[in-house]
């Protein structure tokens, strides 16, 4: 079994129980043993975009060569951004990392929260058999609507954490593959990190 080191740097709560979720599922699926670098999180902390936004490129480097990293997470939202210009949005940012950073580094750069991923999720889960084409409806959702559909009001970090944990637990990400271009794009830049 293959074994990697990797952390994130992102800008709330929701991202890092979203990955640290996820990245079990995707370890058990993809045959790899992924180690997490608390201390790299701890020290690159941040509470929202414009800090991650700051720090990643520095974090990339520290990363990198002084803690070894194999992987390095990247969670921004992509918040009222033209869903128009993804590709271009995504790669302008990938331009600001240097040539090995960018080649072990991952942007999850959710349309237009994790929140909508999540509800793309509970969708799932509330219309298993349904076949219907969603990413329009779902990413035209304002976030605070996104939000409070998700939350239903729960104001602690630790509720929000164990709400998104359940949503996680049957996930089926080949569906949410095939429904939101921006996490199809955050699990094959995932799968060349984790695999290069």
């Amino acid at each position: 079994m293959i074994e990697k080191r990797y952390s994130i740097i992102c800008e709330d709560i929701a991202h890092a129980t979203f990955l640290n979720n996820y990245l079990i599922l995707f370890s058990e699926k993809n045959s790899v043993k992924l180690h997490y670098d608390d201390h790299f999180f701890r020290r690159f902390k941040s509470s929202n975009s414009k800090e991650v936004l700051k720090k990643f490129r520095e974090a990339a480097i520290f990363g990198f060569r002084e803690r070894q990293l194999d992987a390095l997470i990247i969670g921004i939202d992509y918040d009222d951004r033209n869903r128009n210009k993804f590709s271009s949005e995504i790669q302008h940012l990938y331009g600001y990392l240097d040539e090995k950073s960018r080649s072990n580094s991952v942007i999850m750069f959710p349309v237009q929260a994790i929140e909508h991923w999540l509800l793309f999720i509970k969708y799932h889960l509330e219309h298993p058999r349904s076949n219907k084409n969603i990413q329009n409806q779902i990413e035209r959702i304002p976030r605070t609507e996104a939000k409070r559909e998700i939350y239903k009001g729960l104001l602690s970090g630790e509720l929000k954490k164990r709400k998104i944990s359940e949503l996680l637990i049957n996930f089926d990400e080949e569906w949410l593959i095939n429904r939101s271009e921006s996490f199809k794009r955050f699990h094959s830049d995932l799968t060349n990190a984790i695999n290069s």
